[in-house]
């Protein structure tokens, strides 16, 4: 299928999470720069530039906080550090996703290494990850203001997409759930003075 990009400012990061919270007075205006996502042969390609209103120490902290990453997505239900040996970490993280409706758990053990200068490269450890296999590279930087984040991604589902459906809504979602992180960060970050 032909990659999309989108080019739109941000109104809502990754998740549904500040409709929830209440009240805020603080105006988020981070947003998604660039965002590409491709799917053949069963691999999906997934790129991403975000910039974000918040430092980047807090922004690469809160990526980092490897037990707490469920604060920056809905769909992360739980992670936990199960190893560590800086700059090397062992990580497992657990999460709920939904295509429609045909929902899954995932679990997806892996080995983080952060390669200082704000890079940060994950790759899923083979047969301990509901994919065949997965990897991505983050690069964490101060940019004018705030932080720009670049996400690149290649994953290989080891279980049951629907056809057509799933490419087209894999696409979707990442969108949405990258704006509703954004808004998570900045919160988060804003709050962690």
């Amino acid at each position: 299928m032909p990659s999309l990009d989108f080019h739109k400012p941000l109104l809502t990061y990754i998740g549904l999470f500040l409709s929830s919270v209440g009240y805020s007075s603080v105006i988020y205006s981070g947003e998604v720069i660039q965002s590409t996502v491709s799917h053949k042969k069963g691999v999906y390609t997934a790129s991403l530039v975000m910039q974000i209103n918040a430092p980047a120490n807090k922004v690469y902290a809160l990526f980092t906080d490897y037990d707490e990453l469920s604060r920056l997505s809905d769909n992360i239900t739980d992670s936990e550090l199960i190893d560590e040996d800086p700059p090397e970490y062992t990580v497992v993280v657990k999460t709920h996703n939904c295509v429609l409706f045909f929902c899954k758990d995932l679990t997806q053990t892996q080995h983080v290494l952060e390669l200082g200068d704000g890079y940060i490269a994950v790759e899923d450890i083979k047969g301990q990850s509901d994919f065949i296999y997965a990897e991505s590279h983050w690069h964490i930087f101060a940019y004018k203001k705030g932080t720009r984040v670049t996400f690149n991604s290649e994953m290989k589902p080891g279980f049951w997409l629907p056809p057509l459906i799933g490419p087209w809504y894999f696409k979707k979602s990442l969108l949405q759930e990258t704006k509703d992180m954004i808004q998570r960060l900045e919160k988060l970050a804003t709050n962690d003075k």
